[in-house]
């Protein structure tokens, strides 16, 4: 067996512990149910990762929205747009995030243009990540 830990087969969907030793080396399947959290600046953004499969359709759907000066699709996308896109795609839900007047902001996918530059980037890292996180709380 290639893969030690959970058995998502099993039932048991992937959460915060993976019981595997800070040495293991793996790289973990993308689970639909997945559901990780990622804390940052007193904020916890809930996401799941991108197979292939997904990153490779978020980035011909944004080669088709981002055109070129002739209206043909871009060769090379901008590297915020697709950051974007992919942190839209991502995100599931957010705890700690407030509007400009300090209210809590329910999360929306329009939302996200609206984080902060460093949150997204870090958020979109996460979603790309090969590797199951570790606890995190």
């Amino acid at each position: 067996m290639l893969c030690r830990g959970p058995s998502l087969a099993a039932g048991r969907r992937a959460r915060h512990h993976w019981p595997m030793s800070a040495d293991d080396r793996h790289i973990a399947l993308v689970s639909p149910d997945e559901r990780w959290p990622l804390a940052i600046d007193g904020a916890t953004f809930f996401y799941r990762r991108l197979s292939l499969a997904a990153l490779a359709a978020i980035e011909r759907q944004q080669a088709l929205i981002v055109r070129d000066q002739d209206g043909r699709p871009r060769q090379v996308i901008p590297p915020a747009a697709l950051e974007t896109a992919i942190c839209r795609h991502a995100l599931l839900d957010w705890r700690g995030v407030v509007d400009a007047a300090g209210r809590p902001a329910a999360c929306a996918p329009g939302l996200v243009d609206l984080l902060p530059a460093g949150a997204r980037a870090r958020l979109a890292a996460a979603a790309m990540d090969i590797r199951i996180p570790r606890s995190q709380s």
